[in-house]
């Protein structure tokens, strides 16, 4: 929930590159994900869950079904678990296997999933349930029947991920930087041979960078990366180093021809960032991407190019129509706390710079009262905390902070009653920003 309120504007846009939801199904476009055919694109719900399983071993029975569960947090998700049906010998593994090598970074973007706790879970269901299990089922793709079977599918899924984390940590320590470790690994042989654990969906070149990410973080430790200028700041000095682009663009066209289509992408990018009118350039780097698109094995990758390809070649058509909806249960059903503190990530500091004020806001329906500071672009609250001196008391249900955030003045005025001054919410309204899910991406 939280990631997805928080970075899911983001991550929308960048879905519709990982999912390809713009492109036609069909040979020269959308296949699949490489964990199914394709993403829902209907409307997103949310049912407040009944139950809470806290521990592994938990066991509970429904409707007469007996179900006993694993808990292997900071796996495929934040929150995860395995549970097992004794009565059928059958294991449900969530999203911890899925009959492809995973993403242990989502190229949506996402947290970076930990690929050695992935993989000691995995061998721990094994030790819970392994010997008994007859029958695998999980979110993605089709069940796997037989016990020999399903422990070496288990047993594998988790090698391949410890594999990828174990040996990006060996090239960060002999200091070997992301672009570099990610040319590096490729999977054993035993593993490109195995028809699951190959590169449908994720792929080791940008799960190995994931991990690099993770324990060293985005800094490769050469000082001349600590700042770098801007994507089109460094295409237009790159462009008047050039000088002769109608020669960079032959040179291209040369290097395509020999099928050279990654430094053909890059260049010609570089390019468009420079100056996103160069037809020429968007064409060619679009033709390289769909070679790239057509070359890759992981359905996420080939509809990343893909689609880059299409809105270089037609435009960012900026339509959200194709993408997932949401609707109020998700919301509503979010904490007091993470309203705020999206509220405060709406804030424009350079529109807020000279804000300063203070307010109580207390939510009526939960009972719940906040002290919130919003100066110099940053938002701050106190839980359990009001004041007398205050430039406004704000009172209303929580739904009263939606209407905040979505700008609604009709709907403020119904449901926050405001002591104080008047103009309080107007201004924070005025500073805040509205997000935008059809950002460009292949282009500045």
């Amino acid at each position: 929930m939280s990631e997805n309120l928080f970075a899911g504007t983001a991550m929308a846009r960048r879905a519709v590159y990982q999912y390809g939801v713009l492109l036609e199904k069909g040979e020269r476009d959308s296949l699949a994900i490489g964990i199914g055919l394709g993403q829902s694109t209907g409307t997103l719900t949310f049912v407040l869950p009944t139950h809470e399983v806290k521990k592994t071993g938990e066991k509970i029975v429904i409707d007469g079904v007996e179900m006993t569960f694993q808990i292997t947090p900071g796996t495929e998700a934040p929150a995860e678990m395995n549970t097992y049906f004794p009565k059928s010998k059958a294991l449900w593994l969530a999203e911890n296997c899925t009959g492809t090598l995973h993403n242990l970074y989502t190229l949506r973007g996402a947290e970076v999933r930990d690929g050695n706790a992935w993989a000691k879970y995995l061998l721990e269901v094994i030790v819970l349930f392994g010997s008994e299990a007859e029958a695998t089922f999980q979110s993605h793709n089709w069940p796997h029947w037989e016990n020999d079977v399903i422990r070496k599918y288990m047993e594998n899924t988790a090698a391949i991920c410890k594999f990828i984390h174990d040996q990006t940590l060996m090239y960060i320590n002999l200091g070997f930087t992301s672009d570099e470790i990610s040319n590096m690994i490729h999977l054993p042989e035993y593993f490109e041979q195995i028809w699951y654990t190959r590169q449908y969906s994720g792929t080791v070149v940008h799960n190995a960078r994931a991990f690099y990410q993770k324990h060293v973080g985005w800094y490769d430790a050469n000082p001349v990366n600590l700042n770098p200028l801007n994507p089109s700041e460094r295409a237009r000095k790159l462009v008047e180093y050039l000088r002769d682009t109608e020669r960079v663009m032959e040179m291209a066209f040369s290097d395509f021809l020999a099928g050279e289509y990654q430094w053909v992408a890059e260049i010609t990018n570089i390019l468009v960032f420079a100056d996103p009118q160069i037809m020429a350039a968007r064409y060619l780097c679009a033709d390289a991407l769909k070679q790239l698109g057509y070359q890759s094995e992981s359905g996420t990758w080939r509809n990343a190019y893909l689609t880059a390809a299409l809105e270089l070649r037609t435009g960012n058509s900026k339509d959200d129509s194709k993408l997932a909806k949401g609707n109020t249960d998700i919301l509503t059903n979010l904490t007091v706390e993470m309203l705020l503190d999206y509220l405060g990530m709406l804030i424009d500091s350079n529109a807020a710079e000279d804000i300063d004020i203070t307010f109580n806001l207390v939510i009526t329906d939960s009972d719940e009262s906040y002290l919130v500071h919003l100066f110099h672009g940053v938002l701050l609250n106190y839980k359990d905390q009001t004041r007398e001196q205050v430039d406004a008391t704000l009172t209303c249900p929580k739904i009263g902070l939606l209407a905040i955030i979505s700008k609604n003045e009709a709907q403020q005025e119904r449901l926050i009653k405001v002591d104080g001054d008047e103009d309080l919410l107007i201004m924070m309204t005025q500073a805040m920003v509205t997000m935008d899910r059809t950002f460009n991406i292949v282009e500045p």
